[in-house]
């Protein structure tokens, strides 16, 4: 009797824990914890396999998100590094599965020469059914290719500008 209360709790505590996390890593952690726990008859099971479930679901979906931004940046700044200053250009990202499909226009507004790197200023906009949201970025020549430059968690650290 004791096994059922404990696994009924750790399910409720992974279905609360949906309220702090992704609800896909959550869902995913608590039906796994639950079918552990009741195929093990032991709930520390059960809880141990949930939570290691919504770890590696969440940090997945992390990882693909940071690969589409990726993804997205590179096509941008290739376009942009091809397009003179001053022109418009539309840029458009369709995925297999219809979900993170974008599109807008870039422009570069200006380019910055140094001694070290070639930059270019960009301006960029998305556009949703609702509205168009315009965003500014830096991308920078690394060897042969324009690169996202602007500070975001998909962008590989630039080992020194070279």
């Amino acid at each position: 009797m004791w096994r059922l209360s404990a696994s009924l709790l750790l399910c409720c505590l992974g279905l609360i824990s949906g309220c702090t996390t992704s609800s896909i890593g959550s869902a995913v952690g608590a039906v796994s914890g639950v079918a552990s726990s009741a195929a093990t008859a032991n709930p520390v099971v059960g809880y141990a396999v949930g939570v290691t479930m919504q770890a590696a679901t969440d940090a997945t979906i992390k990882y693909v998100f940071r690969e589409w931004t990726n993804e997205q940046q590179n096509l941008m700044a290739h376009l942009a590094g091809e397009l003179p200053i001053g022109e418009t250009q539309s840029w458009q990202i369709t995925r297999v599965i219809p979900l993170g499909n974008e599109q807008g226009q870039l422009q570069v507004v200006r380019e910055i020469i140094n001694p070290l790197v070639v930059c270019r200023e960009i301006l960029f906009t998305v556009e949703d059914k609702e509205q168009t949201m315009p965003y500014l970025a830096a991308i920078c020549k690394r060897g042969e290719e324009w690169k996202w430059a602007s500070t975001e968690p998909s962008v590989q650290r630039w080992s020194g500008l070279h």
